[in-house]
């Protein structure tokens, strides 16, 4: 089996839970919907393609190794949106400012610094799509990629791989880290507890513990999501 694997580090992230009043609390590692829309946007997708997101979700299964899961804080958080319009949508922070009639929304977020995962991607059975063509996006991507929140751009490159491996454990056994991610990770320090994450229906799990978490993308643009159930397996790393 072919897979693709990248690796997914930023001095400030945040992998957000449900999204609900003032309190804005996130997950340790990357979320299913995070991942691809990160691939979504080297692709250059636009939020309002439902056709081509719904063909990333149906098409590709994912896993998340955390190598470190970095260290939370919360910020207080203030921003200024205009009323709600009916209609009406606002292409720009710029355009939103200048709508007139501002509140101003107070919020609680809790982000993670340093934190550093490696991720994979490959195809579920017959629904091949061509994995040298979304490393090629990674490599040079369209829009800009961030992990979580506009303000937590990339700390490295996605130095993306395409490997053969019978199992996506045995995939990430084989990747290799460069020097730069090493001098990361030595000074960051690993993972208090190594787990790789993945879809549920994956073949061949065992030995895992199920996870419920809102992150199967129902719509981009109307920023929707729906309950999945995720396998989590404790792993040495580099191990199988």
């Amino acid at each position: 089996m072919r897979f693709l694997l990248f690796t997914l580090y930023a001095p400030m992230a945040s992998f957000g839970e449900i999204a609900v009043g003032e309190r804005r609390m996130g997950w340790t590692r990357p979320a299913r919907s995070a991942v691809l829309g990160l691939i979504a946007a080297a692709r250059g997708i636009d939020r309002a393609d439902e056709a081509a997101h719904r063909d990333l979700e149906e098409s590709l299964h994912y896993a998340v190794r955390t190598d470190a899961s970095g260290r939370p804080f919360t910020d207080y958080h203030t921003a200024q949106v205009p009323s709600t319009r009916r209609g009406r949508t606002f292409a720009t922070r710029r355009e939103e400012l200048g709508a007139g009639g501002l509140n101003t929304v107070l919020s609680t977020r809790e982000w993670r610094a340093d934190t550093f995962h490696t991720a994979a991607v490959w195809p579920r059975p017959g629904r091949p799509p061509d994995l040298a063509v979304l490393a090629a996006a990674m490599e040079s991507p369209h829009y800009a990629l961030y992990l979580g929140r506009r303000a937590a751009p990339l700390g490295l490159p996605l130095n993306p791989t395409v490997v053969e491996a019978p199992t996506f454990v045995g995939a990430f056994a084989m990747r290799e880290v460069t020097d730069v991610e090493r001098e990361v990770l030595d000074s960051i320090g690993p993972a208090d507890v190594p787990e790789i994450a993945c879809d549920h229906d994956v073949e061949g799990l065992a030995d895992v513990r199920m996870e419920r978490r809102r992150d199967a993308v129902a719509s981009r643009s109307r920023w929707q999501f729906n309950d999945r159930f995720e396998a989590v397996l404790v792993n040495e790393r580099g191990g199988s």
